[in-house]
């Protein structure tokens, strides 16, 4: 028991005593989760930056040349921001995650701030994007995806919150 007191004491974490077996492993878990929801955009981050090579190919073999430079430089831009905003949501979903581990409440802040980020670009999509959109299997795949990750993000942020600082 003295060790496994030390070693949260070591990790920022608040005592048995203070916190309870329970909680600790609450925030324990939650911060698991958003430790792997971090990791997730950075990697989705990765993905719409290096797939930006081939998609000027895609586009350049399926659009006639004055369509290709109205389409791509605002495709382009518009890829290019989502990829690189995904970064420092990543990072700070990573960061939040051993500050929900030690029961700050900051990270809570952090944290839910992140989830309803991603959870609201499904409602956004739903209501800016025509229907037949949503027929694409990549698109409808990507929506999917954004949904649970978003859900998956926002619950153990409300399932900690009572247990922060």
């Amino acid at each position: 028991m003295e060790r496994a007191f030390s070693y949260h004491l070591q990790r920022g974490i608040r005592s048995n005593a203070a916190l309870g077996e329970h909680a600790m492993n609450k925030l324990l878990i939650a911060s698991r989760i958003l430790r792997v929801e971090g990791i997730l955009l950075l990697v989705v981050a990765a993905i719409h930056l290096l797939a930006i090579p081939e998609l000027r190919s895609l586009f350049v073999r399926l659009l006639s040349p004055g369509d290709f430079r109205f389409v791509w430089p605002p495709f382009l831009l518009n890829h290019a921001v989502v990829g690189i905003l995904l970064v420092p949501l990543g990072l700070s979903t990573v960061y939040c995650a051993s500050g929900i581990r030690s029961g700050e409440r900051w990270s809570w802040r952090v944290g839910i701030t992140n989830a309803l980020t991603i959870l609201s670009l499904p409602v956004v999509l739903v209501a800016v994007m025509k229907r037949h959109y949503f027929s694409a299997l990549p698109f409808l795949i990507a929506t999917i995806l954004i949904t649970v990750v978003g859900l998956s993000m926002i619950w153990p942020m409300l399932w900690v919150r009572s247990e922060l600082k």
